[in-house]
């Protein structure tokens, strides 16, 4: 495969001790003349990783919010398009070409969604809950901006979607995950009890505090077909299921302490 020069195409990945996923991402990602990583001062491997491919550059910058922080990253960038990666998406063979073939089509579109398939203990699950997400964008045609525990890109102009789908392949430790979901929480949390019309259908479950930890069970298990996958999807469902019931005591909390 032909390297796309830095001018065309560039990936920008956010990094904060991403030593178990790291590797994996930029070995997927070497016919790229030039990969981009802002990095919130890692204490681990994760810059030794980063350093040991050629085509990859290294910033740091003080984490505050992840729109500010991805929206930083896209300033470093000198691409007319962007590929927008976390640290534990993984690309098949088949998605490289369709980003090629997007990019070569110029048919006017500025960002394609891309679908994914989670993986647990590097087993793929039958399902999940993830949503689409657009990977791959003109930069002077997207912006990101802050929406709860997460950022999302405003696209102006039109979209398209990926055929394949992006591996989502976390092998960081439960305490780690256990630790963000804390902070993930309160502003998840923050976010619905501020909301007051508009609300989606699963934002009001989420919001009800009792019913969304039994719903997720039960969907994530049966109605996605999990059990099937044995200890990968109830590890999965679990997971999924501690999500809701961190946010419900949240709630109950900022309920509260109003």
């Amino acid at each position: 495969m032909d390297i796309v020069k830095s001018d065309i195409l560039q990936a920008l990945i956010l990094t904060k001790n991403e030593e178990p996923n790291l590797g994996r991402v930029l070995e997927r990602l070497t016919w790229l003349e030039s990969v981009i990583i802002l990095d919130s001062f890692s204490t681990d491997k994760t810059l030794d990783i980063a350093r040991s491919f050629s085509n990859v550059t290294v910033f740091q910058r003080q984490f505050d919010t992840h729109a500010q922080q991805w929206n930083h990253g896209l300033s470093l960038l000198k691409s007319a398009w962007v590929l927008s990666l976390d640290s534990d998406y993984v690309l098949p063979d088949q998605f490289v070409s369709e980003i090629n073939g997007f990019i070569a089509r110029e048919d006017g579109r500025v960002a394609y969604f891309s679908k994914f398939r989670f993986l647990v203990f590097g087993k793929p699950l039958l399902n999940d809950n993830t949503t689409p997400r657009p990977v791959l964008f003109r930069k002077d045609s997207c912006i990101y901006y802050d929406d709860g525990h997460t950022q999302r890109l405003r696209v102006n102009g039109s979209t398209g979607d990926f055929e394949s789908r992006i591996f989502h392949d976390d092998r960081k430790s439960l305490s780690r995950w256990l630790s963000n979901q804390d902070g993930y929480s309160l502003k998840e949390a923050r976010k619905l009890m501020a909301a007051k019309d508009g609300l989606s259908f699963s934002s009001k479950i989420r919001k009800n505090r009792v019913v969304a930890p039994f719903f997720v069970f039960f969907y994530c298990l049966f109605v996605k077909g999990l059990i099937f996958n044995g200890w990968h999807g109830w590890h999965y469902t679990l997971q999924r299921t501690m999500v809701e019931m961190l946010l419900a005591l949240r709630l109950i909390e900022e309920e509260k302490l109003k």
